[in-house]
């Protein structure tokens, strides 16, 4: 079995919601980064992305853990596929 800490610097745990994604950024270590709210709107959608990116250093590698992608979580999921 993979351990998660082995494959991936960071991982960005999504907790979602119909109007607000709640976001935290956790380095392999287990050490929060930070931790932020942001709107399901595209625009807010797109500033989560900006958001994790900029405390990930754009590690491309970073794992996203999205709640609900069939559901609240859709369109956060989509837009990540989108950012690549």
């Amino acid at each position: 079995m993979t351990i998660v800490a082995h494959a991936h610097l960071f991982v960005i745990g999504v907790h979602t919601h119909a109007r607000n994604h709640d976001l935290a950024v956790l380095a392999a270590t287990g050490e929060v980064i930070d931790t932020a709210q942001f709107p399901t709107t595209a625009a807010g959608m797109d500033r989560a992305i900006s958001w994790a990116a900029r405390r990930t250093g754009g590690d491309q590698a970073a794992l996203w853990v999205i709640e609900g992608v069939t559901s609240y979580g859709a369109g956060l999921a989509a837009a990540c596929e989108r950012a690549g």
